[in-house]
């Protein structure tokens, strides 16, 4: 068998303790020691790099955090227009992605739809849809704000279609009494179901299908009796018996 050439110049690597510093000074270090030290100077500059990125990505979340909380403090204040000020200033930031810009497009939207500004409602509704990674309070949230564009623009099919399929999506609870007492009755994904309900159930009013409009005030009375919402549907199914 051939084997392998060895450079004449190179030492046997040492096999005891006493000898290892001398090959590392007489043999690696000439032939190597250059290597070593771009290879070094690499990797510090990688780390310092990856180190200044994180803390920069850092600062930019914190700093996007306390905008949206500042938006948030001028709702609660009552200054609307401040607070819109606020969150179109922050969806413009070209670097906001993903949930913090979900975040505030919804925000803007609710805003905007207070305002019956509806093309802009809608037009950041869905931008808060796309960005929302699949995180269901924020999407549902959104798709809720559609719906409500839909009925405010009186194109009730359109709403009847976004409510159902929110309803069909959301919704889990079954009515099984004894199932939920037993506390074996599913949950629904989002809280706002019972309130999809009864917008759908006036979507069915205003088209003038009374009879969808009874089937669904009832699902919303049998299902979520205990919801806010079913006192309406009661009252409301007391005046279709009326007629």
């Amino acid at each position: 068998m051939n084997e392998k050439k060895r450079n004449p110049n190179s030492k046997a690597a040492p096999n005891s303790a006493e000898s290892l510093f001398e090959y590392f000074k007489e043999d690696f270090w000439p032939r190597h020691g250059t290597k070593v030290i771009i290879i070094l100077f690499l990797l510090v500059i990688g780390v310092f790099a990856i180190s200044q990125k994180l803390k920069s990505s850092a600062v930019e979340e914190e700093a996007m955090a306390e905008e949206l909380g500042r938006g948030l403090d001028y709702i609660y204040i009552g200054k609307g227009d401040s607070a819109l000020a606020v969150f179109e200033n922050l969806i413009q930031n070209r670097t906001l992605r993903g949930l913090p810009l979900a975040k505030a497009a919804l925000l803007a939207g609710n805003l905007h739809l207070q305002n019956s500004n509806l093309d802009s409602a809608e037009a950041l509704y869905k931008q808060a849809i796309h960005n929302a990674s699949g995180i269901e309070m924020l999407a549902s949230a959104a798709q809720h704000g559609l719906a409500v564009v839909a009925m405010e623009r009186q194109n009730y099919p359109e709403a009847i279609s976004l409510l159902n399929g929110f309803v069909n999506k959301y919704g889990k609870r079954t009515g099984d009494l004894a199932k939920r007492y037993a506390k074996t009755e599913p949950v629904d994904k989002v809280p706002t179901v019972p309130d999809a309900l009864w917008k759908l159930t006036l979507c069915y009013l205003e088209t003038g299908d009374i009879e969808k409009t009874r089937q669904t005030a009832e699902k919303l009375l049998k299902i979520y009796g205990d919801s806010p919402k079913a006192a309406d549907a009661s009252k409301l199914l007391a005046t279709l018996v009326e007629k």
